[in-house]
């Protein structure tokens, strides 16, 4: 190939467009992840809610792990048991403030939880920070983990 300056502006041009294309690529697959995690986070909220353990299990990672703000952290199996045997029942949950960040298989995601909670005989309303972590697994997004906490207000 001759090395003129029209070849090394039409390779330019073309390397650009493919990492152009590239990036338009990688931008639309974090924005379909986000969307899959969205629908997942309101899947398992309405499985909470409903108290739905088979829906709980399915959308959850066999190595769960489930912190509460009180500081409980519980298992999968252990977390789902309290939901099903109704030690605490979910009367309402709302979730926004969402952030969600795919990355490759696992995607963070960060929301504000809001619920009205039957639990030890009470009657709670949570305001909660949450962060939790997805994991494809078997191609689909599974609960690996979650930790809720109290927000600082100042």
């Amino acid at each position: 190939m001759n090395l003129t300056r029209r070849n090394v502006t039409i390779a330019g041009i073309v390397s650009a467009g493919a990492a152009m294309m590239s990036v338009a690529a990688s931008t639309e697959a974090l924005a379909c992840d986000t969307d899959e995690v969205l629908r997942t986070i309101e899947d398992y909220r309405k499985a909470m809610v409903e108290g739905n353990g088979a829906k709980l299990l399915e959308l959850s990672s066999d190595a769960m792990s489930f912190g509460h703000a009180n500081g409980v952290v519980q298992s999968k199996v252990e977390f789902v048991k309290t939901v099903v045997d109704k030690a605490e029942v979910f009367k309402s949950i709302k979730l926004y403030d969402h952030d969600i960040r795919p990355n490759g298989d696992q995607a963070i995601a960060r929301h504000t939880f809001e619920a009205s909670v039957f639990f030890q005989g009470q009657d709670l309303d949570l305001v909660l920070s949450v962060v939790q972590v997805w994991r494809k697994e078997d191609g689909r997004f599974r609960l690996f983990t979650r930790q809720a906490f109290k927000p600082i207000t100042v």
